[in-house]
């Protein structure tokens, strides 16, 4: 049935969106060895900037998105900022507390953010040249056409990364610290580069995770960050192709579970 191609459209949506948020903590973790239970939290300052722009100001999709690609990065300085002085499970705690921290923030500035209510947002309806040039697209299948050119360019620009020098020096502050220093390696910089690049990745996904529906605390809840870790982790977590496998699975484990079931 066609409400069946629907869900699997949207859910197959939400595998891009997420794969875009694994990503980041496939560089984060899995790469230079930095443990974040924050994403979620960096997903929330993509969503809210997002919605914010594009309720308030009114500004399109397209340019709302990139945009809070940039807030997310600064939130990411900011904690690289803290990160490089914390390691291990200081760390992981640190950004925790952050992650839990956001719904307060949420609830405190009400005028602004609209408390648990949230801001209604979405992706909208295809423009008028891209149905004239491909057919109407459904609502569902026009969030997947959304969120792949950005899971393109997150794929791409994840992949070079990891292939570069500073893909060599990541994993160089992840095997050993001590020896990267030694050889060169300014790690207080570079695991401050990692926070700003991976923070990226979070906010763009957590950008298109808002633009379901809503933007709200209940849209990026703590767990958010254990799933991505968990996809992450499930899939290899120093793979990107691993990272891709483990979206699938927590996003379609829970249908196959109720089928299961069943």
């Amino acid at each position: 049935s066609s409400s069946f191609e629907a869900y699997n459209q949207a859910q197959l949506a939400v595998v891009l969106i997420l794969f875009i948020g694994v990503l980041s903590v496939t560089m984060l973790t899995g790469i230079s060895g930095q443990l974040s239970l924050g994403q979620g939290a960096l997903m929330a300052v993509g969503g809210y900037s997002t919605a914010l722009l594009m309720v308030n100001y009114k500004v399109s999709l397209w340019i709302a998105v990139p945009l809070s690609i940039l807030s997310a990065g600064i939130a990411g300085l900011l904690l690289g900022v803290a990160a490089a002085r914390l390691t291990g499970p200081y760390l992981a705690g640190t950004t925790l507390v952050i992650a839990l921290a956001i719904p307060t923030i949420a609830n405190r500035f009400t005028s602004v953010f609209k408390g648990d209510e949230g801001l209604p947002v979405d992706v909208g309806y295809s423009p008028a040249w891209f149905s004239n040039t491909f057919g109407e697209p459904s609502y569902e299948q026009w969030q997947l056409y959304v969120a792949l050119p950005f899971a393109a360019i997150a794929l791409f620009f994840a992949s070079n990364i990891l292939l570069s020098r500073t893909g060599r020096m990541w994993r160089s502050i992840r095997d050993n610290e001590t020896a990267a220093a030694l050889s060169g390696v300014n790690f207080s910089r570079q695991k401050i580069y990692v926070f700003i690049i991976s923070s990226i990745f979070a906010g763009l996904s957590g950008a298109l995770y808002g633009l379901r529906g809503l933007v709200g605390p209940s849209v990026y809840p703590v767990s958010l960050s254990l799933t991505l870790l968990t996809a992450a982790v499930l899939g290899g977590i120093r793979s990107i192709f691993g990272a891709f496998i483990g979206t699938v699975i927590v996003v379609f484990l829970p249908d196959w579970i109720e089928i299961g079931r069943a």
